[in-house]
């Protein structure tokens, strides 16, 4: 996956995004709260490419095996969307703008973007990676160290909502610009940490940026996804006016 990116404050992972283009990477809006409902200084994260184990990296072991050492990149500017809010999950998505042009290499590569937002993905598998956490109960999981990745199934809208609803959030409203993916007996999602992240078509394009949810992998649950069709549009309008 070498479009990944793990993006860190103080040094340790906390969120993950994606590589878009050249200067750009795509992650989620809440990643860049600062728990005061307002936005962090783009000098205040920077973002590990080509990552394979978190914790060689941080000891200055380069793995072979693995390709080239991971590079860190620094930020020049974050823009999340304009109709996001840091205590809403609607248009939880944001564009982060890096300080030099990312060189590409074979495990450093730019994710391609799905623009047809008429395709819903419905009863697709899809990919979602990250270095999340294992368990939702961290008293007896961990963040992984390793780069992870999960095969989940895409829900319809709809069903996802009910779904919701009837396992005690009866307010759940899950928009057109959401999608949902795991599976009715839960056992597989996304977790605290991958927030941010990609979530990949069998086709290997980037339809999904990890968003929200109730807990980890539980039945009827699914994890709930930004659908980054219904943004291409302004990403576009964002990166080529620069």
């Amino acid at each position: 996956m070498p479009y990944i990116v793990s993006l860190t404050r103080r040094g340790g992972h906390f969120c993950g995004a994606t590589i878009i283009h050249e200067k750009w990477v795509l992650t989620a809006g809440h990643c860049i709260c600062n728990g005061l409902n307002k936005f962090m200084k783009a000098s205040q994260i920077q973002g590990v490419m080509g990552l394979h184990s978190i914790s060689q990296y941080l000891n200055g072991i380069h793995n072979e095996r693995n390709g080239a050492a991971p590079v860190q990149v620094n930020f020049k500017n974050i823009i999340p969307h304009p109709n996001y809010e840091c205590t809403n999950p609607k248009n939880d998505i944001a564009l982060m703008e890096l300080l030099q042009p990312i060189l590409f290499t074979k495990h450093i590569q730019p994710s391609c973007l799905i623009s047809d937002t008429q395709r819903n993905h419905e009863n697709e598998l899809a990919t979602v990676a990250g270095w999340g956490w294992t368990q939702e109960n961290q008293a007896e999981g961990d963040r992984a160290d390793i780069l992870r990745k999960a095969s989940v199934r895409v829900w319809n809208n709809n069903i996802c909502e009910r779904s919701y609803q009837l396992n005690g959030r009866p307010n759940s409203v899950i928009t057109d610009s959401q999608m949902c993916a795991g599976y009715e007996n839960g056992g597989i999602d996304s977790c605290w940490a991958d927030s941010g992240g990609p979530l990949m078509s069998k086709e290997n394009f980037l339809i999904g940026v990890v968003s929200t949810g109730i807990g980890c992998a539980r039945p009827g649950l699914p994890g709930i996804y930004t659908r980054v069709s219904k943004f291409v549009q302004w990403m576009e309008s964002v990166i080529f006016s620069r």
